[in-house]
């Protein structure tokens, strides 16, 4: 028999209202897609939407698909034999590649990271610039652009650093053991009061930390906003110091004496 005697009146119409169900249900995923995009596109990136976008198409038109061929009889375990072998030899060749995007898709839905914030992940700083399937982008604060896998990524600790409203600020100074603890603490207290961005609230705090060789150490803490940490950590400290020296406190200098004997 030929292959047009199967093709009876009534085959073409179940052909003809299978093609207009996937249509349909195409344009209507269509729509659906269009309107998460909207939503999302303040919280991925569009490379991310368009993953997804074209995973979700692919995937639908693939189960479509073998659920029509199951529909007209079709044996799909030669399918799914061949399947299995194709899935143990392309798992062997990109075994990393996988692994990258299924970290890739959990970092999607957890999102420890979010696109423009500070992190911090193993020993890379810097804003996240995109989250893709198989890598993160950060641009580091000097300026250079990072690939880091996202398998990486996931098994990695991350510290982001703008989570928090505020992020506190550490100093460790030195002064002479001849110097008045109790005035520098204060002289730094009246600095940190009038400055803008330190927060009143937890309050400042000024300790003796240690007493080393050369002099006392001094822990300086406080809070600042956290889009203003970084500008207020590098402003503070050299007017710290030029406040100090101001009141006649010192930053001694490492001393080594040395004795000989005749």
């Amino acid at each position: 028999m030929k292959f047009w005697q199967f093709i009876t009146p009534a085959k073409l119409i179940e052909i003809a209202v299978i093609v207009v169900i996937f249509l349909v249900l195409l344009f209507v995923i269509n729509i659906i897609l269009r309107r998460l995009r909207i939503i999302l596109r303040d919280k991925y990136s569009k490379n991310t939407l368009s993953i997804l976008n074209k995973l979700i198409i692919y995937g639908f038109i693939l189960i479509y698909l073998l659920s029509v061929l199951s529909y007209f009889g079709v044996n799909l375990s030669g399918f799914v034999v061949a399947g299995g072998f194709l899935s143990i030899i392309i798992g062997l060749a990109t075994q990393k590649v996988l692994g990258n995007m299924i970290a890739g898709i959990f970092l999607i839905i957890e999102r420890p990271v979010k696109l423009g914030q500070s992190v911090t992940i193993g020993d890379v700083s810097g804003f996240v610039e995109e989250v893709r399937f198989l890598s993160t982008i950060i641009r580091s604060f000097e300026g250079q652009f990072i690939r880091i896998p996202n398998e990486q990524v996931f098994n990695s600790v991350i510290i982001n650093l703008v989570e928090n409203v505020a992020r506190r600020i550490d100093y460790l100074l030195e002064i002479r053991y001849s110097d008045d603890f109790y005035k520098t603490k204060e002289v730094i207290l009246n600095l940190l009061a009038d400055e803008q961005f330190v927060l009143s609230l937890p309050q400042p705090e000024v300790f003796v930390e240690e007493f080393a060789s050369s002099g006392v150490r001094v822990r300086v803490r406080f809070w600042s906003p956290t889009e203003k940490w970084y500008d207020t950590k590098t402003k503070l400290l050299p007017m710290i110091k030029k406040s100090l020296e101001e009141n006649g406190i010192q930053i001694p200098f490492p001393q080594l004496e040395v004795k000989i004997k005749n």
